[in-house]
């Protein structure tokens, strides 16, 4: 290659080279030209120029003599001899033409015949006798030193005409030349050049055509081996790779069809439907149970709505949608019957992060649901039951510690106090049980109006500074500015603020602060109740809302249903609430309510 490159450009170079050693040599006689005419026949044309106008002032010195004006011609005289010999002198010492060696001593004899009749016109007083001598013998003279001088001009000036001539021939036969020349190397090099890039072409253009062959999945393309030059060895190397390619194709595909065989079979063994859909929506793979569930919607593999919703979503890059509670089931009837499904969207992505592939899981938890509700009355009914003997219990007591049916010892005494303390707190575990299960039935009849979110913070802070006093903790309210107003039931919105901060206070050390804040955060008002106490660990954070949930090795006296109630009553409200922790220092527990249209609160 690089020698099919280098007898390409050859001629090129050859070319560029000789028109620059013809340049040079052309520049180099015009130059020689040049020289001559100013150094030889331009000298001399001055010098007879100078000679000859030197000459005619002398001339004029002696005239002025004759009409009276001595001095003047006399000055004008001496000025001009010296001037007429440097100008001979340069003439003698340039003679370069043939017959101005004879013109030059002409000149020469003359100026020392007119010098010596001029010494003889100055030393003669009569002027009769001067005009005598200069219009007989000085005159005459002085015409032909001037003709002979002319003649010096013309002679110099015909030869730098005739070299311009020469120089200008030389030139034009130059360009004739190199012109023919530039001719023939562009053909040559057009010559050279239509091979070279046929030679190379030919085959980068045979392997972008196969390129694009196996771009397009058509691996059977041989690249022709035309030369054992580098495109030879790429064509070669493009032809092994191709082949490789074949094989490794064959030995994925294989891999790839018994991996679909496998997932396929893994699906069908799924008891839940799942369903897969591309990037645009377009479903392309269900399983056994989605076949048969569909059918029994009365639809064509087609999705309920707000399955769909969220699917949306997924597919517009948005987080997995993994519900973990019943409220986010979807009710369908299938066969006449409701059935709950709970959906689950996951996006498949590649190691580059982009979505290829939409999972949807419906997991049937009709049965489960059932046995929630059944569990939850269950509870409410076991609770409500329970309240009236307690309220007996609790009224015995009451009468025993009053003393009304008889005194009691100090040990009888104690033993009361025990019991009424029990039994209030198994009445406030029943009123949470009720509380939520009222609140879980839909039920809770909700009271809302416009509230400035300072006020809610104020009154929280105000309520429960007691109950953090007698704790050790110190409760501090920081509210910011121009919140906006929330539409809240606000007795109902403090009895979250009282689960939050009891939590708090008990979760954290005698002396620390507890602040209870208000605060814009992406469009809502968060209320926050943060501690300094030893945090929620990480992994237990998503369940810390669950009901009779307790965070372990936790010394806790209540049911776990305070939280649980809290989330109850804020999902109520249409907000959402949640917890921040690092698992090693301190929590912040938060919920976020949606402002009231057009409210602010200063």
């Amino acid at each position: 290659m690089k020698r099919r490159i280098f007898l390409g450009l050859a001629p090129i170079f050859v070319l560029i080279l000789a028109m620059g050693a013809y340049a040079i040599l052309l520049f180099t006689k015009l130059g020689t030209r040049v020289d001559v005419i100013l150094r030889e026949n331009f000298r001399s044309v001055l010098a007879g120029q100078q000679m000859k106008e030197a000459a005619e002032r002398m001339d004029s010195a002696l005239f002025f003599s004759l009409v009276g004006e001595e001095d003047r011609s006399r000055r004008l005289y001496a000025q001009n001899l010296p001037i007429f010999k440097e100008g001979l002198r340069t003439e003698l010492g340039n003679i370069t033409l043939p017959g101005e060696d004879a013109l030059a001593g002409r000149i020469r004899r003359l100026h020392e015949e007119y010098t010596a009749e001029a010494d003889a016109f100055w030393k003669i007083g009569d002027l009769n006798k001067r005009r005598e001598i200069y219009f007989g013998r000085m005159l005459p003279m002085f015409t032909e030193i001037k003709d002979s001088a002319q003649e010096v001009i013309h002679v110099n000036q015909e030869n730098m005409q005739k070299a311009d001539r020469d120089a200008r021939e030389l030139s034009a036969r130059s360009a004739r030349y190199m012109a023919f020349a530039s001719i023939i190397g562009i053909a040559v090099a057009i010559f050279f050049a239509t091979r070279m890039q046929k030679s190379i072409l030919d085959p980068i253009q045979a392997l972008t055509a196969v390129s694009k062959e196996l771009g397009e999945g058509r691996l059977d393309q041989v690249v022709p081996v035309a030369s054992r030059d580098e495109l030879g060895q790429l064509a070669d190397a493009f032809n092994k790779m191709a082949a490789r390619l074949r094989a490794y194709r064959q030995a994925t595909g294989d891999q790839i069809s018994q991996a679909r065989q496998m997932t396929e079979i893994t699906f069908s063994a799924f008891p839940d439907p799942i369903i897969a859909l591309s990037p645009d929506g377009v479903i392309n793979f269900t399983n056994p149970a989605a076949n048969a569930l569909f059918p029994r919607l009365g639809s064509a593999a087609r999705l309920p709505g707000p399955v769909q919703e969220q699917i949306s979503s997924v597919l517009q890059g948005g987080p997995d949608y993994l519900p973990t509670s019943f409220e986010k089931t979807v009710i369908l009837r299938a066969d006449d019957k409701e059935i709950f499904l709970l959906p689950r969207v996951i996006g498949v992505r590649d190691d580059t992060g982009a979505l290829f592939v939409a999972a949807v899981i419906l997991q049937d938890v009709t049965r489960l649901r059932l046995l929630d509700e059944v569990k939850g009355n269950l509870v409410s009914t076991v609770s409500h039951e329970l309240k009236t003997p307690l309220t007996s219990v609790r009224m015995g007591l009451h009468l025993l510690l009053e003393e009304r049916i008889g005194p009691l010892n100090p040990k009888q005494t104690e033993l009361l106090l025990a019991a009424r303390e029990e039994s209030e707190r198994l009445l406030r575990m029943i009123n949470d049980l009720l509380d939520l299960a009222r609140l879980e039935s839909g039920h809770l009849n909700l009271d809302v109006e416009g509230t400035p979110a300072g006020d809610l913070v104020r009154a929280a802070a105000q309520d429960l500074e007691t109950l953090a006093e007698t704790r050790g903790a110190r409760l501090v309210a920081r509210i910011g500015s121009q919140l906006p107003k929330v539409r809240v039931d606000s007795r109902q919105i403090a009895h979250v603020f009282s689960n939050l901060v009891s939590n708090a206070v008990k979760h954290s050390p005698r002396g620390e602060e507890i602040a209870l804040e208000a605060a814009l955060h992406d469009g809502r008002v968060r209320f926050s109740v943060i501690d300094h106490g030893k945090g929620v660990p990480r992994h237990l954070q998503p369940q810390i809302f669950d009901r009779f949930f307790r965070v372990p090795g936790e010394e806790s006296t209540g049911a776990g249903l305070g939280l649980a109630i809290a989330r109850e009553i804020v999902t109520a409200h249409g907000g959402n609430i949640g917890v921040q922790s690092d698992g090693r220092s301190g929590s912040e527990f938060y919920f976020e309510l949606p402002p009231e249209p057009d409210a602010r609160d200063a």
